[in-house]
């Protein structure tokens, strides 16, 4: 499952553009190939947050991400090209020395600014969610779904320590969180590999979650389906993805929901389309028909001479609204019915009928010699003996 690119970047969702690129360019000199040769997990963490920041820099990718997640992104995926930042000059422009002793590295060998206190919020998760068609309008008020996730050990409560023991300062970076790397005249920090940059560590872990503070679970999460959700909408539930760790905050489950194709209805964002089958006669002399809509039964009001492919609306006979009140409409497409067997009574009434409405010389026969040829071959001779 691909991981959410607020967390794969380490900012909230609220973040500003500055605030994002100042992490993008973080991890970016952590994880440089340049600085990891033969590192693939390096390699991997770096693509993965130069795709988050080509996202979440761009205002449209991301409005698009915050409401859709990773489904909003299209299918082509992200193209990543290692050669495109083979330099750091490349990738930071020219105030990259300036800033890097007196900036971030600045903190780290000078304030020891503190980066991290052991806590570290969950994941947030997202599942895909099939409903029907009818849920996705009229909602759903209580839904039950089983997701595996991690959750704080209740042995250790989430510290990952053994029952009267607690983490100590790390002894590689005296609880820095990081240690001072050399390349060449560039000198760089990174996390420390003994704490990963947590600043301690568990000498005695906890026997339960050996340490990690969390363990694998199946949890029942019960939500409601507003009214009006659409297919690819995604509903937020604060605090039901992964179990933090060291007393971190849970991260946030997200529902996409997947709704399934309506028989009879097609839905344009609001508004419902349907196609109304009428009696032709009905069309031609007008009058009412009884229409079955989701909320019951209407009556439609159909004007003599009604043409086929002619569309009508029933006012608030769509889908309810997420944001604001009231529902959309409903547009009925009418469609000409044309029976394909009539009884003896109503086949002579249409002889009747097309019988005054053709003109003399029309020689109008069907391939078949079927109804229509013996109706007016019948016509036709009928005319001839009245004429002699």
């Amino acid at each position: 499952m691909k991981r959410d690119y607020y967390e794969a970047l380490g900012v909230s969702k609220n973040s500003s553009l500055d605030e994002i690129k100042k992490a993008y360019r973080k991890l970016a000199m952590q994880y440089h190939p340049d600085q990891n040769p033969g590192n693939k997990e390096a390699e991997e963490l770096f693509k993965e947050a130069a795709e988050a920041y080509s996202v979440l820099s761009d205002a449209e990718k991301r409005r698009n991400y915050d409401q859709f997640g990773h489904a909003g992104m299209g299918g082509g995926g992200f193209q990543f090209d290692p050669s495109q930042f083979a330099d750091f000059q490349d990738l930071f422009g020219g105030d990259l020395f300036g800033n890097l002793f007196g900036g971030l590295f600045g903190d780290v060998f000078g304030n020891r600014r503190r980066y991290h206190d052991g806590r570290e919020r969950g994941s947030d998760l997202q599942i895909e969610l099939k409903i029907s068609f009818k849920d996705s309008v009229f909602g759903v008020e209580e839904k039950e779904v089983e997701i595996p996730r991690l959750e704080a050990c209740s042995s250790c409560h989430g510290s990952g320590c053994a029952s009267g023991t607690h983490p100590t300062v790390c002894p590689q970076c005296n609880g820095a969180g990081q240690i001072a790397m050399r390349q060449g005249f560039l000198q760089m920090a990174v996390p420390c590999p003994r704490c990963q940059g947590k600043r301690k560590v568990i000498l005695s872990p906890c026997s339960d979650c050996q340490g990690g503070g969390r363990l694998q679970k199946k949890a029942k999460v019960r939500f409601r389906i507003p009214p009006g959700i659409d297919h690819g909408q995604r509903l937020r539930l604060p605090g039901e993805g992964m179990g933090g760790q060291g007393g971190g905050g849970n991260g946030d489950l997200y529902i996409a929901f997947i709704v399934e194709k309506d028989s009879l209805y097609k839905r344009d964002g609001s508004d419902l389309h349907r196609v109304l089958d009428v009696p032709w006669p009905l069309l031609v002399l007008g009058g009412n028909i009884c229409v079955d809509t989701l909320y019951g039964k209407e009556t439609l009001r159909i004007s003599p001479g009604t043409q086929g492919n002619q569309r009508m609306k029933i006012a608030n006979a769509g889908v309810p609204k997420l944001k604001g009140s009231g529902r959309g409409d409903l547009f009925l497409h009418i469609s000409v019915n044309v029976p394909k067997k009539l009884t003896d009574e109503q086949e002579a009434c249409v002889k009747q009928l097309l019988a005054t409405m053709l003109p003399e010389d029309d020689d109008i026969k069907d391939e078949n010699g079927g109804f229509f040829s013996k109706l007016l071959g019948n016509d036709k001779s009928n005319k001839k003996k009245k004429k002699r």
